[in-house]
């Protein structure tokens, strides 16, 4: 869960906090920072499930639930012939298994960092000519008998369990964002994708293609094959040559083109210009399931 993800990144931003003194202050930013993404999420899934038709849109706004609900609104696009909801439903447990060791691991950090139950060592590196000191652990300070578990639990679990439920983790959602993205960004799918795995950013994404419609990916691709192949045909019945004057091809060898004197006067549409288009739209072929759009978006770009 991002929650976790924007926490620890707060947490290297105070490498001084050695006696996690300021350990509140990872979890409020942390806090901050997951509730204006999981809004955007929630907000973008259920506007796609109200439009695309899809039950229990009260899913969006329930942790854990909404994760599988990806998984629902982007049943268009498989996950290597299998369906996108059940990698969705196995996203949401290995989460919840997650979350749930997450709190158990900050529950024994505070206790032990309260209760000054830890001393910091630190060991020695040369950089360039300079030796410089650097955090390598922390050592029991009179823990009490009854808090082994929790210095076990600060010591092993975030390096030796944590990690692997973590990449299993990433590595589910990596897969249900791809599906998500091929159904309602075909054209930016990877982008979207590579970015929302490396960094909690997805509900970011998920909101600026909110008003765009499902499609399938491989239809997607038919359709622009289509329209370019429609838009080369188009070039030639107008005489457009390779020389570029419409009367002549390669030096010559064809003279006389009938259709030369039918170009019209403005170039063809270009094909690809819808797919970054303000307006959503553009000619060539009709767009199989079009985005419904206004110009007052600020996400139009993001419109398949």
């Amino acid at each position: 869960m991002e929650f976790f993800e924007i926490a620890n990144i707060a947490e290297l931003a105070f490498l001084s906090d050695v006696y996690k003194r300021y350990l509140w202050a990872y979890l409020v930013i942390g806090g901050c920072c997951f509730a204006v993404l999981y809004i955007l999420q929630a907000v973008a899934l259920y506007t796609i499930a109200k439009r695309e038709g899809f039950k229990n849109r009260w899913m969006a706004f329930v942790p854990f639930f909404n994760t599988y609900y990806i998984g629902v609104v982007s049943d268009k696009n498989d996950v290597f012939k299998a369906k996108a909801k059940y990698v969705s439903l196995a996203a949401a447990l290995v989460e919840f298994a997650y979350c749930a060791l997450g709190v158990l691991y900050y529950v024994a950090m505070f206790l032990i960092f309260e209760g000054g139950y830890a001393t910091p060592e630190y060991s020695t590196v040369i950089y360039g000519s300079n030796p410089v000191e650097i955090l390598s652990g922390y050592t029991q300070n009179n823990l009490p008998e009854n808090l082994n578990w929790a210095w076990w639990v600060f010591n092993n679990l975030q390096d030796f369990v944590l990690y692997w439920v973590q990449l299993i983790l990433i590595i589910l959602k990596v897969f249900l964002l791809v599906s998500f993205f091929r159904t309602y960004a075909s054209s930016r799918y990877v982008l979207f994708s590579v970015f929302s795995a490396l960094f909690p950013v997805s509900g970011i994404f998920m909101f600026a293609v909110r008003n765009n419609r499902g499609k399938n990916y491989v239809e997607y691709i038919k359709e622009q094959r289509q329209r370019q192949y429609r838009m080369y045909q188009e070039y030639m019945r107008n005489g457009q040559g390779p020389d570029g004057q419409g009367t002549s091809y390669y030096g010559g060898g064809y003279q006389g083109n009938p259709y030369a004197q039918q170009r019209p006067s403005t170039p063809p549409a270009d094909p690809f210009g819808d797919l970054g288009s303000n307006n959503g739209g553009g000619s060539g072929g009709a767009q199989s399931g079009g985005n419904e759009g206004n110009s007052g978006d600020p996400f139009d770009e993001f419109k398949n």
